[in-house]
């Protein structure tokens, strides 16, 4: 480790402890020029079960030479480099040497790698580091450098990602970047590997093992951020390995390439156009990789756990590995990612009891009598059994191990979700609603696996059956099931793990159903495995229920789609024992006719009878009810047609079930297009039609349109129910629910029951509709009473979005991320209105530097929320910034009356009186005044940035705060320190966005008679007016880099004019502290915002006079007027910076 400088030094070395290798040492050579390296490393030495070797260096080695110290101190036979700003994955060091040992003739071996920020947060991939497969390779050496030749791209990696041996690194001493001589800078590694690749291949492993920090504190980095700097180096590597003869010619696009598993069979491959496919792939992969990234517990969510979780002697989880022993390196990875996933450094609440290894050749499928009886002897509370190559997360463990914490002891097993990884590397989500027994039963190959069970209950339910293979975990379930019922089994809507998509087929657990079927109640219950790779399961009930089929014909029902409903029904069905009752409600006279002729030649089949007068469909449907005495009801819409004979069967097998209240079928369109599946009613821009628009033969989510299972509600297109409990219930809410939403709340009525609603894809029936949203008012009547049930659909994941129609499309990381049962801080939901200066001070940087702090938990988004979307978030707080349009205060009145959450109204501007010239009127309301009347009502709180915001609106809320705006740390602390203008005409100049141009405009002549004794800079914007007179006009940059880019300009002075009126009275005084951020002395306008005393600035009355007097007298003394802008830095950083005292007053003003 070439160290200098302490900033991420402890997690690197901590990474070094997490290694799963050994034996190693560690020698680290400190160029830094303070104690605080050589502090933390012997603290670390002092408790790692490894040598340390520390050195310092006599005086400054740089990168290089420091590393060649430290492989001449070092012993070992193998090189690991680790810069003290990268992390190692636990297994990191483990896998390169596994490469060596399989390929010995190896020169070097690379581990991808994941860019990370400055806070260890994931960035996108580039083109370096981009992977040029989907597997561990090897890569010809010779290839590699014939290739490098014409394209000096480093995706093999910085050092940190590397492995080799010491020796040949002995023999370059401190010439390991030097070629012919020479030392090539900016590629020094590329020119230590060239050298290696002359004596063999290297290998690359394809998992990111090792963290590469992008830093501003990196000399790397500062070279990057200067576009061209290394070109020169770039073409001196190139030419040196032409004039050394290293380079053979010929196409250097063609690199030989095998699988690491397969050394000997390499093959040419284009690698430019093999690393451009990468970073097409990387694109396509980053929004999923970014959503995993977010998932990680606070500092007060940490410590919640840590406390909770304590210095247990035992662990919470015991594992289980099967080992196919079919890739050498999937055992490891497990392994390895169960120590990677502990929350918290030092914690092992998770254990990995055994391994179960393939024998004879034989893939293991199941715990077999040996390893299961071990697993059940040890001391952790709960079980899981895993395959070698899944790979825990570590969100998923902090998740889990909160929820075992606090879970009911009545819960026997629990499973999470999982992302699914393809051939191809890809990741899939596999997110879950609640457990249903239905869906297991029916696809038992994708959900009968990763349980993690109560090793009570196991124990108590007789362990696993080790005959059972594949399916013993299903077994172990099912048993579990009929002990203890299906309230004991919980799903954790969280990814807890990364593995391969299910291997084993159907049949594998066809006779473990059918014998829990039979142990059921269902002595002729039948399991068929199907083509599609799931399961069947038909009751084999004794029994024919009667059944009246019930079809209200309204006057908008065509008679050609009657015909058809009522033909195709009478003419399909094979269940026998039903009859057709058609209602005719307000019927056309034809229609009328038609269905009393129907009536007259199948008595003994259909009933119809006339409703005087006609009624909504809901009270026509209760009606028609009353004239039944069948055990069941089936309502079915007149445009509905039967399309196979067995529909009525498929819905009676879960109608007569005990456990069932209500069932639907699956509907289909003329084009064969899904246009039932089942009902999240969450799905409101679809009225909750689920799968609404996909091929009639799509598996769907998870299989979902291939089993029966349960779901909230199914449509009243077909939906049948028992007579006695539709009567029980008082039918359909009419009163309510004249037209929509009955359906929906029948269903939830029954479900209070403790009924299930089943959805079945076997019963097909045909019919055209469109899946449109709910209008508002049903949809408020929804909500009014059913919003908690729609919030957390059964049969939907919160990980899921509600704002797709047919859902099932992962939603924002964000909204899902809860990691604790509970909430050690407020949880705020922060919906800033834009993302640039306004947004970024009053909303988006105190959110942030509050969460950072451990203060609150929460959510950024800037669309205000539908109710449900918001329900599932569950804020305590909403920040809601300056929202004055139509569509957001329609959103603002439903949040008032949908959410507990406290209400927080946010502004900055006196929005009711913008200048003339700025360019933001055209965006405000035509009566803003109104609108912020109209906001302002909805909120608990008013917060302002300014005393004189808080006094211009008083009267328009009862509780007023003011928060002033301050400067985030991160951005405004670490400037760069700029040289100072000591030659050429002092710059002046001014910085800000585009809603100033009167105010820059009122000092024309200013810049006018000034342009010949200085050079004027803008940034931002500069009027058409000043332009001839400005020296330097800098665009305006991405807020992120605006604090660097200010100081950039290197101002020996700043001005600040603000007009006088009644906006800018109420303005804050932001721009003078980003001058003295940058310790730039101020001249300013006296006017409101600008006369703190408490800012050592110079305000000047707005006359040309007073202005140009000003600026003259600070650019008559240099030192003076440095000494003013370091006083003026100084008091910026102590007293108006976003810490402290000052993040106090943001968490008072937003909290309750």
């Amino acid at each position: 480790m070439p160290a200098y400088k302490a900033t991420w030094l402890a997690q690197a070395l901590e990474s070094i402890r997490r290694q799963t290798y050994r034996p190693l040492e560690v020698v680290i050579c400190d160029d830094s020029r303070d104690q605080a390296v050589q502090t933390m490393v012997e603290a670390f030495a002092a408790r790692v079960d490894f040598p340390v070797r520390y050195a310092r260096n006599p005086n400054r080695l740089w990168e290089v030479r420091s590393t060649a110290r430290a492989i001449g101190l070092a012993s070992g036979e193998y090189i690991k480099f680790l810069h003290d700003d990268d992390v190692l994955h636990d297994d990191c060091i483990a896998s390169l040497v596994d490469a060596f040992d399989r390929v010995p003739e190896l020169a070097l071996a690379a581990v991808r790698r994941r860019l990370v920020d400055e806070t260890g947060s994931p960035l996108p991939d580039e083109p370096a580091t981009a992977f040029p497969a989907h597997h561990d390779v090897l890569i010809h050496g010779h290839d590699l450098i014939d290739f490098f030749a014409d394209h000096s791209l480093n995706f093999l990696g910085e050092p940190s990602a590397v492995l080799c041996r010491r020796a040949p690194l002995l023999e370059m001493g401190e010439q390991l970047s030097a070629l012919n001589g020479e030392p090539i800078r900016w590629l020094a590694d590329l020119a230590m590997y060239v050298k290696l690749l002359r004596q063999g291949p290297v290998a690359m492993i394809a998992r990111p093992l090792v963290d590469f920090r992008i830093s501003r504190l990196q000399f790397s980095q500062q070279g990057r951020d200067r576009p061209g700097i290394g070109e020169q180096w770039h073409q001196k590597f190139r030419n040196a390995l032409r004039e050394l003869g290293w380079c053979r010619g010929g196409d250097t696009s063609k690199v030989r390439i095998a699988a690491l598993e397969l050394p000997e069979q390499m093959q040419p491959i284009d690698l430019p156009q093999a690393l451009e496919h990468a970073m097409e792939v990387a694109h396509t992969r980053a929004p999923l990789l970014d959503w995993q990234a977010r998932r990680r517990p606070s500092v007060a969510q940490q410590a919640w756990l840590g406390a909770r979780l304590g210095d247990a002697a035992t662990p919470l989880i015991d594992i289980i590995v099967m080992d196919d022993g079919c890739s050498p390196t999937a055992l490891r990875r497990s392994i390895a990612s169960v120590h990677a996933a502990m929350p918290l450094p030092g914690m092992r609440h998770i254990h990995v009891a055994a391994v179960v290894h393939a024998t004879d050749g034989n893939p293991v499928a199941g715990p077999r009598a040996d390893s299961a009886a071990a697993l059940l002897r040890g001391n952790a509370p709960w079980l899981m059994v895993l395959n070698a190559g899944t790979e825990l997360l570590a969100s998923g463990v902090a998740r889990l191990l909160a929820e075992l914490l606090e879970i009911d002891e009545k819960i026997c097993a629990l499973r999470a979700d999982e992302w699914h990884r393809d051939a191809s590397g890809d990741q899939h989500p596999m997110l879950q609603g609640r457990f249903d027994l239905d869906l297991l039963l029916g696809d038992p190959a994708s959900l009968a696996h990763h349980w993690i069970f109560r090793r009570a209950a196991v124990m108590g339910a007789g362990g696993f059956d080790a005959d059972a293979g594949a399916a013993a975990e299903l077994g172990l379930l099912l048993r579990l099931v009929g002990r203890h019922g299906d309230a004991a089994i919980r799903h954790l809507p969280e990814p807890l793990l990364i593995c391969h998509p299910p291997r084993h087929p159907a049949q594998a657990f066809q006779p473990i159903v059918l014998e829990h079927l039979h142990q059921s109640g269902h002595p002729q219950a039948s399991v068929t495995a199907l083509p599609s790779g799931v399961l069947q399961v038909d009751h084999g009930h004794s029994s024919e229920p009667t059944l009246s089929i019930i079809v209200v014909v309204s006057a908008d029902v065509r008679l050609a789609l009657l015909e058809r409903c009522v033909i195709s029904l009478l003419e399909k069905t094979r269940y026998s024992n039903y009859e057709l009752l058609l209602v005719d409600n307000g019927a056309e006279p034809a229609i009328s006719a038609w269905m009393q002729q129907v009536e007259a030649l199948a008595a003994d089949r259909i009933r119809s009878f006339r409703l005087e007068p006609s009624l909504r469909h809901a009270a026509a449907c209760n009606l028609a009810a009353t004239q039944s005495d069948a055990d069941f009801l089936l309502f079915l819409r007149p445009e509905v047609a039967v399309l196979q004979p067995e529909w009525l069967h498929q819905l009676m097998d879960h109608g007569q079930r005990p456990d069932v209240g209500v069932v639907g079928a699956k509907t289909i369109c003329g084009e064969g297009r899904i246009t039932h599946a089942g009902l999240v009613p969450a799905l409101f821009n679809s009225a909750g039609f689920a799968f609404a628009g996909l091929p009639m033969d799509a598996a769907g989510y998870m299989n979902r349109l291939l089993v029966a299972h349960a779901c909230t509600a199914v449509a009243d297109s077909c939906l049948l129910v028992a007579r006695g409990l539709f009567h029980e219930l008082s039918g359909f809410d009419h009163e309510v629910f004249a037209e929509h939403g009955a359906d929906v709340d029948l269903c939830l009525r029954i479900a209070q029951r403790g009924l299930r609603c089943i959805w079945t894809p076997h019963a097909l029936l045909l019919h055209s509709r469109e899946a449109t949203a709910l209008q508002v008012d049903v949809e408020d009547t929804l909500l009014q009473r059913w919003q908690p049930e729609l919030a957390a659909d059964i049969a939907y994941n919160p990980s899921l979005r509600l704002d797709t129609p047919g859902g099932y499309r992962l939603g924002e990381s964000d909204f899902s991320w809860q990691p604790l049962p509970a909430r050690p801080q407020p949880r705020i939901l922060a919906q800033p209105a834009d993302p640039w200066g306004s947004g970024q001070y009053r909303v988006i940087q105190p959110f942030e530097a509050l969460k950072r702090e451990g203060h609150i938990e929460g959510v950024l988004y800037a669309t205000l929320l539908h109710p449900l979307e918001q329900a599932r978030i569950d804020p305590d707080v909403v920040i809601l910034q300056r929202r004055v349009g139509d569509e957001d205060l329609g959103r603002m009145q439903r949040m008032r009356g949908f959410s507990r959450a406290f209400k927080v109204y946010e502004l900055d501007d006196y929005l009711p009186n913008l200048p003339a010239k700025n360019v933001h009127r055209e965006h405000m309301p035509r009566d803003v005044l109104r609108s912020l009347r109209r906001a302002l009502s909805l909120a608990d709180r008013f917060v302002v940035s300014t005393p004189m915001l808080a006094d211009a609106f008083a009267g328009f809320h009862q509780h007023i705060r003011v928060a002033p705006n301050r400067l985030p740390i991160d951005w405004w602390r670490p400037l760069p320190a700029v040289p100072l203008n000591t030659t050429g005409k002092p710059r002046v100049g001014w910085a800000g966005g585009l809603g100033h141009t009167g105010d820059l405009e009122m000092i024309a002549d200013v810049v006018s008679e000034l342009a010949q004794e200085v050079d004027w800079v803008f940034f931002g914007m500069c009027p058409d007016r000043l332009r001839p007179y400005v020296a330097e006009f800098h665009p305006g940059v991405d807020i992120a880099q605006y604090p660097r880019a200010l100081a950039l300009l290197r101002l020996d002075l700043a001005i600040a004019p603000l007009e006088q009126n009644r906006f800018n009275e109420c303005k804050s005084n932001l721009r003078l502290l980003e001058y003295g951020a940058c310790a730039v002395p101020v001249v300013c306008s006296d006017v409101g915002p600008y006369r703190d005393p408490r800012l050592p600035v110079t305000r000047v009355r707005n006359r040309h006079r007073e202005w140009v007097s000003a600026i003259r007298d600070h650019l008559a003394d240099a030192g003076a007027r440095r000494q003013a802008g370091d006083t003026l830095k100084s008091v910026v950083h102590r007293d108006w910076m976003l810490e402290g005292a000052g993040l106090e007053e943001w968490r008072a003003a937003w909290l309750p």
